[in-house]
């Protein structure tokens, strides 16, 4: 591993773009994450010829593209908590910025979301807290600076 910060000139135009996720049920995953993180649908795609169905859904710049194949398998158990996935190789969560961990904590326990960890302060020394989506799919807020 490298510790300078020296970069090739090439990889100054590169930005996230959006995070991918598969779903089982389209529709209520679009719910779950307008009414608890205020996303709004961009776009909506079907592809019959792929039994797939596609929603672009943005908030701040951000895009999650969720997919609903016809034929998908579910979230395996092991994969449902941060303390199993962690040490699954692959893509763990995603995190969104929260001004007020605490607020943010009793609005998503008022929607009934649930919850796979209280709030405590995570590796970055920010606080934070993990849910799940109807999936199982971990979420992660983090408090951000005020």
């Amino acid at each position: 591993m490298t510790t300078d910060n020296k970069q090739p000139a090439i990889t100054s135009g590169f930005t996230l773009d959006h995070v991918g996720v598969s779903v089982s049920n389209l529709n209520r995953s679009i719910e779950f994450y307008k009414k608890n993180f205020g996303f709004n649908v961009e776009r909506l795609i079907e592809l019959p010829q792929r039994n797939l169905r596609v929603a672009l859904l943005q908030k701040a710049g951000f895009t999650i593209e969720m997919l609903q194949f016809a034929d998908a398998l579910p979230l395996p158990d092991y994969r449902k908590t941060m303390e199993t996935e962690g040490k699954t190789i692959g893509v763990k969560h995603f995190c969104m910025r929260v001004n007020d961990i605490q607020a943010a904590s009793d609005f998503l326990k008022r929607n009934g979301v649930k919850f796979d960890s209280e709030v405590t302060v995570g590796v970055r020394g920010l606080r934070r807290f993990f849910v799940k989506d109807p999936d199982g799919i971990l979420v992660e807020l983090s408090e951000g600076p005020k």
